[in-house]
């Protein structure tokens, strides 16, 4: 264990303790034997005797292209594992593995240190990865005797979901976390936790600061369930090889920088979120897309009685965390005692007029529309409230920005499945005013417009509106950020040009409807953009295309979305 670890762990319990240096009449209270129970606890789930990692690089191969980055790549994350307390095993010998070396490596290590609930386990991979032509969810991670893909023995010589499958059933450790660093690695995602059948998972509350109940909430973490899984992409992405954005997150964010809240914990999920937003955005530098895929892998829970003989139930629940130390410790909070969220949101309201509200630090602002139960959102969702929810795993999809910018800018190339996903998130965030969040139906949206349909004769010449000749001292050409232009007489912005915006018109399309191809048509948006022709537009300017899953995403830059919520 390196002194690095042990540094940080007594940093943790000694801010644990909030007890002041030499003030031992502060630290007397965390003498009870109880309380030296938790820390004594604590400290034994974080140490070598109960935390093992297994780091396999395969950068060496007989028939498949080498791979120079992985050896460095291996290196760090190894240091970083070290340096979290982990008793660290390398599976590869010189960058080689064959299938069976790498089959029994796996299985050997959950065999090792998966019989003890208490344990936590991290299996780190770098090697190439595909997924089936037929099955993009059923993937492999190459070994060093793998032929060539395509060829009808290559499953045979390659390790694939179904063996880690396999491998996985029957441990007894709570805590295990996968991280698969491999092209198509997105497949690798044991089944049944991927797609829309996983579940959104629930996030602990911020810390301001921390006290002996911290340490419990710790403890409580550490007593439950959680088996994660992170990818380097999705089941349809390559990943490149030198320079790795995917390892260089990982190693940043066991370093420190993914503790969001500064509680001097880098939780499993806080990782995923620092590592998804940070591969997003470097990949999209480099015009290599990749989506970091974060999965929960369920729990079986046996059948109660008087029906034992009935299957078990499978929990997607996430009760527990991985938890890793932050070597930089916690964060001297000036805010002690202080509900930031909370001074946050009363700062905006503060700021906003009568008939506007915003429930949340990174949810739109609502304006209530004369007359009626309903709000509607006074922007159309910006990138900034987009990557809240893509951080969150609400929204699958990192939608780029082309080069333009991010933040306040409307976010553009939102699919049918997009819009869906944003507002099943967003109405999954505390509520006090809206009952439901969703997609506005096309009168809904015109209620938006401030005036009837033949009240205005040409919303180009207003000064409200963005769009191909539209009359502004603003750059044309591109969507303008959110609110650039004044608002109109209900208090929206931008409901004609900057972005077309999805609207809910026709037959109904959901979740279990896009999972059929074809089975939702075209469908409705509404408004215009920046890129539409000043004569065309109109107060209820209409237009269509393809509603589609994320699967065969289709979308223009210029299409978006404005949300709408019924009132309480």
């Amino acid at each position: 264990m390196t002194r690095r670890f042990w540094l940080s762990l007594l940093v943790l319990l000694a801010a644990l303790s909030s007890a002041r240096a030499g003030d031992e009449r502060a630290a007397q209270p965390l003498l009870k034997p109880e309380q030296k129970a938790i820390w004594a606890q604590i400290a034994g789930q974080l140490g070598t005797q109960q935390s093992f990692a297994l780091v396999i690089g395969i950068s060496q191969f007989d028939r498949l292209k080498a791979l120079r980055g992985v050896e460095a790549e291996v290196e760090s994350v190894s240091k970083a594992f070290a340096e979290q307390g982990f008793a660290v095993e390398r599976g590869d010998i010189g960058g080689r593995l064959d299938k069976q070396g790498l089959k029994k490596a796996i299985a050997d290590f959950l065999g090792k240190h998966g019989d003890r609930a208490g344990n936590r386990l991290v299996i780190y991979v770098a090697t190439h990865g595909y997924a089936a032509k037929d099955r993009r969810d059923l993937g492999f991670l190459a070994a060093s005797d793998s032929v060539l893909p395509g060829r009808d023995d290559f499953e045979a010589t390659a390790y694939s979901v179904r063996e880690l499958s396999a491998a996985l059933t029957g441990i007894v450790a709570q805590h295990v976390y996968l991280f698969f660093n491999a092209c198509f690695s997105g497949a690798m995602v044991p089944d049944p936790v991927r797609g829309e059948d996983r579940q959104q998972m629930s996030k602990p509350e911020l810390l301001k600061a921390l006290s002996p109940e911290v340490a419990a909430w710790t403890l409580d973490l550490l007593s439950h369930n959680a088996r994660l899984v992170l990818t380097a992409g999705s089941d349809s992405q390559t990943v490149p090889d030198v320079d790795n954005p995917y390892a260089r997150a990982v190693v940043a964010g066991l370093s420190g920088e993914a503790d969001a809240d500064g509680d001097g914990l880098v939780l499993g999920t806080e990782l995923a979120q620092f590592v998804r937003g940070r591969v997003a955005r470097e990949t999209r530098k480099g015009r290599r897309a990749n989506d970091a895929v974060f999965a929960v892998l369920p729990k079986l829970v046996p059948p109660a009685a008087p029906r034992p003989d009935a299957p078990p139930r499978v929990d997607y629940a996430l009760q527990g965390d991985f938890v890793f130390l932050s070597p930089r410790g916690p964060r001297e909070l000036a805010s002690e005692g202080r509900d930031e969220v909370a001074e946050i949101m009363a700062a905006r309201a503060r700021r906003l007029p009568a008939g506007q509200f915003v429930e949340c630090p990174d949810c739109p602002v609502m304006v209530e529309m004369p007359g009626r139960k309903l709000a509607l959102g006074k922007t159309e969702v910006t990138y900034a409230e987009w990557d809240a929810c893509y951080r969150e795993f609400g929204c699958r999809r990192f939608l780029p920005d082309l080069g333009k910018g991010r933040g306040d800018r409307p976010a553009g190339g939102m699919t049918w499945q997009d819009a869906l996903e944003y507002t099943l998130w967003l109405d999954g965030k505390g509520k006090k005013q809206c009952g439901t969040y969703h997609i506005p139906g096309g009168q809904e949206w015109l209620a938006g417009t401030g005036v009837a349909t033949d009240g205005l004769a040409a919303v180009s010449e207003t000064g409200l509106a963005n769009c191909d000749g539209c009359q502004t001292d603003r750059p044309q050409g591109e969507a303008l950020p959110a609110g650039s232009l004044a608002s109109n007489p209900v208090g929206l912005s931008d409901v004609n040009g900057n972005l077309w915006e999805w609207v809910e018109d026709g037959p109904a399309c959901g979740f279990a409807e896009l999972r059929r191809d074809g089975a939702c048509g075209e469908g409705t948006v509404m408004g215009g953009s920046y890129a539409t022709a000043a004569a065309r537009l109109t107060p209820d300017l209409e237009g269509h295309m393809p509603r589609t899953s994320n699967e065969h995403p289709w979308s223009w830059p210029t299409v978006g979305l404005r949300v709408a919520c019924d009132l309480k």
